[in-house]
């Protein structure tokens, strides 16, 4: 099983483990995960590593994933989509490998400005859009858009263009990356409530669970059940 914990899931487990108060339910998480054994792949990733910027939580989450990666890390995105437009499909083994780093954060330069594309159109026409935008700032050809990272990521594109109720975050791109990287290998990913929200309303086929206590504590348990099988 492959389980992937966003930067805010792992830095709230991390502040558990760190005796930090409030983070009680995370805990939960974790004890889960350790339940599991070597059953469940956690793995770091580069997103990890850039969104820490070396600060007070890297001792813990180097500690952290140690236990629980089994030395397996998230491949740099702009790897994963190579592979996977190279494969045409999906395999696991395009997302894990065990060169990473925690000296080595995503570069997300090649995908700067897309957040601030003007979309027109309905959701499919604004989704198409964005597919063409990334795959030629990456210089991959047409045919690289039926890619499962391209159709995820022009999906959540669009959902953002057109949900304007909530306040725009510097992570979102972040976000919008990792989720189209991991999403469609994970069989869980554990994320904040907007994310989560996007992939359950796009039908993105991933379970995935928010940040709010009673998620935190429903992941916990399915993980618990998991770990009983």
């Amino acid at each position: 099983m492959l389980v992937y914990l966003d930067q805010n899931y792992a830095s709230r487990i991390a502040k558990h483990l760190l005796a930090l108060p409030g983070q009680e339910a995370f805990g939960e998480v974790w004890e889960a995960i350790l339940a599991l054994g070597g059953r469940a792949i956690v793995p770091p990733s580069p997103f990890h590593v850039l969104e820490l910027h070396g600060g007070y939580l890297l001792p813990t989450f180097r500690r952290m994933f140690a236990r629980v990666s089994g030395g397996w890390w998230v491949r740099p995105w702009q790897d994963v989509v190579r592979r996977q437009v190279e494969r045409g499909g999906i395999e696991r083994d395009d997302l894990l490998w065990r060169r990473g780093s925690w000296e080595a954060p995503a570069d997300l330069a090649p995908l700067w400005g897309l957040l601030d594309l003007e979309l027109e159109g309905d959701f499919y026409q604004r989704a198409a859009s964005v597919r063409g935008w990334a795959r030629a700032r990456l210089g991959l050809g047409r045919a690289a858009e039926a890619a499962p990272f391209f159709q995820l990521l022009g999906r959540l594109v669009a959902f953002r263009s057109l949900e304007r109720t909530r306040e725009e975050r510097a992570s979102d791109l972040v976000d919008a990356v990792m989720a189209a990287t991991v999403a469609p290998y994970v069989d869980a990913l554990a994320t904040d409530r907007y994310l989560r929200e996007a992939l359950v309303r796009l039908g993105s086929g991933v379970r995935a669970w928010s940040g709010r206590e009673m998620e935190v504590r429903g992941f916990a348990a399915w993980l618990r059940a998991k770990a009983l099988k």
